[in-house]
């Protein structure tokens, strides 16, 4: 009924927003995308009524009304440089990486104010997507070389230079940041990663030094990176119970931002997947697809990223990281996952599983023994087992203590919502344990369990069963895993650069008290 009084007054702009929201709320996405089209076209501020269409398609994963819009929009503004700019942010995030920096570049050309700022973006783009490093730095180079002191370019350098391996290199960029800004909160945190503030570190004297500054920023901002960097320094010192305590700041700010966790929603989100991804389901829609990608998945820092180091040491193995296609594809396929799984079919699953396989090779160099290593694809097991049926999966498993310690102790944002949460951390992990039990039923041997303990304690014998269920024979070089000089974009970039250590192993018990509920 509210529709339909709000549709006698369609012309209105405001009556039009109305019948959005109501459409929404009720679920017709596709009818709330048609009111906020009619608005794009009739707003006399179209950049907004653009940016509301974009925001609202990308939430629900919906990119041709996206594409639509805006090309009408270049029909009759094609010299708008903040249209191509925001354009290619939002198609960016859709994952049309070279139509997006094609964008951005007309934005250049065009002279749009704040020129760093793209520069910035499309450095995020050759980095993040298509893992060109040495063309992100020229981006942000060329940033600097227009405003020289452009604290995100110093930042993003500072991180390329980390995950790369060079901590000495990434300290003089958050240097050259905090002598433009000496508070600036993340500047300093990130500066805080690169130290080691045990007084029997090398670097104990400069660490000591930055303490007081990172504790009067957290005292002044309340920032949550400086209470985990806090968290961490004080961790290091031998103060658990001040770490804790800063861990918990940094949490109690973060778990204020993000959305709630809703256990009963997660659990009938995990009984949906393993009622859906049955076998029958698999076998009426696997492809023909001849890549064969390496699954490392399971709890977010349960060792994952040392597994993918030490496979990439490997002559056979080449890393991939973190690759988004999966959850991208998710986003922008099926928003509404894992209901849309029961309507695909095979010839959809075929034209997927061949973008992943042409991905693979032109930002990889190859779709054979990539290892695709991002913790969260766990959920998507099913989905992938149709995509890919010559596929491996590795699932990474560690002490449920020592996990929920280390993502208590790291801020993951919104790629892990219930780490900001001590019992929401142990909820999700019996969640976990449950759908992973489901996708060994349904991979078999495909799968193998790798246990970070056990592998930190004879890594030979470990790795070496791990190669053979992959059909490959033994290599030294997978020791030395720590001397690679790739890219490791995950938080735990500076451990993976160390020799193998049980230093992680039983780290809970430094925080005994927090667990003393737990079995």
């Amino acid at each position: 009924m509210l529709e339909a009084v709000l549709a006698r007054s369609a012309t209105d702009e405001l009556a039009l927003r109305g019948i959005a929201g109501v459409r929404a709320a009720l679920g017709k996405i596709d009818l709330a995308i048609d009111a906020l089209r009619r608005i794009a076209r009739r707003s006399p501020k179209p950049l907004d009524a653009l940016d509301e269409l974009s925001r609202f398609c990308l939430q629900h994963g919906r990119i041709e009304p996206v594409l639509a819009a805006w090309d009408r929009f270049f029909k009759l503004h094609d010299n708008s440089a903040a249209g191509h700019f925001n354009f290619a942010w939002y198609i960016g995030r859709f994952g049309r990486v070279n139509l997006a920096l094609a964008h951005y570049e007309r934005a250049l050309a065009l002279g749009i104010q704040r020129p760093e700022e793209v520069h910035l973006n499309m450095a995020r783009l050759y980095s993040d997507m298509l893992h060109q490093d040495d063309q992100a730095k020229r981006q942000l180079d060329r940033a600097l070389e227009l405003n020289a002191n452009y604290i995100p370019a110093m930042l993003n350098l500072g991180n390329l230079a980390e995950q790369a391996g060079d901590v000495a290199k990434a300290r003089e960029w958050f240097t050259r940041a905090l002598a433009v800004d000496p508070k600036h909160p993340t500047a300093l945190a990130r500066m805080a990663d690169t130290l080691n503030f045990s007084s029997a570190a090398i670097d104990a004297g400069e660490a000591a030094a930055l303490l007081p500054r990172l504790q009067e920023a957290a005292a002044a901002t309340e920032d949550a990176d400086l209470f985990f960097a806090l968290g961490r320094a004080e961790e290091q010192r031998g103060d658990y119970t001040a770490a804790w305590g800063h861990y918990a700041r940094g949490n109690e700010r973060d778990r204020s931002t993000l959305p709630p966790y809703r256990p009963d929603a997660i659990e009938q989100g995990i009984s949906r997947l393993i009622e859906t991804c049955t076998p029958e389901w698999v076998s009426a829609r696997q492809t023909q697809q001849s890549a064969t990608p390496i699954f490392i998945c399971g709890m977010f820092r349960s060792g994952s990223t040392l597994l993918e180091q030490m496979l990439a040491a490997h002559p056979t193995f080449k890393p991939a990281g973190e690759r988004e296609f999966l959850p991208r594809l998710v986003a922008t396929q099926l928003p509404d996952y894992p209901q849309e799984l029961e309507q695909l079919d095979r010839k959809t699953l075929e034209v997927w599983a061949q973008a992943y396989a042409d991905e693979s090779r032109k930002v990889h160099g190859t779709d054979r023994h990539l290892t695709d290593k991002r913790p969260d694809n766990v959920l998507y097991l099913g989905l992938a087992r149709a995509l890919f049926p010559k596929a491996k999966v590795i699932i990474t498993r560690r002490d449920a203590r020592d996990v929920a310690t280390s993502l208590f102790a790291t801020r993951l944002g919104t790629a892990a919502h219930y780490a900001t949460d001590l019992a929401h951390i142990r909820h999700y992990l019996a969640q976990m344990d449950r759908l992973i039990a489901h996708w060994q039923s349904l991979w078999g041997n495909d799968l193998i369990v790798v246990d970070y303990e056990r592998l930190v304690a004879d890594p030979r014998e470990v790795l070496g069963k791990v190669l053979s269920a992959l059909g490959e024979s033994w290599d030294e070089q997978c020791l030395s895993f720590y001397e690679l000089r790739n890219s490791v974009r995950t938080a735990s970039v500076l451990q993976v650069r160390q020799p193998l250590n049980s230093g992680s192993v039983a780290r809970w018990k430094r925080f005994e008290e927090a667990f003393r509920d737990w079995q």
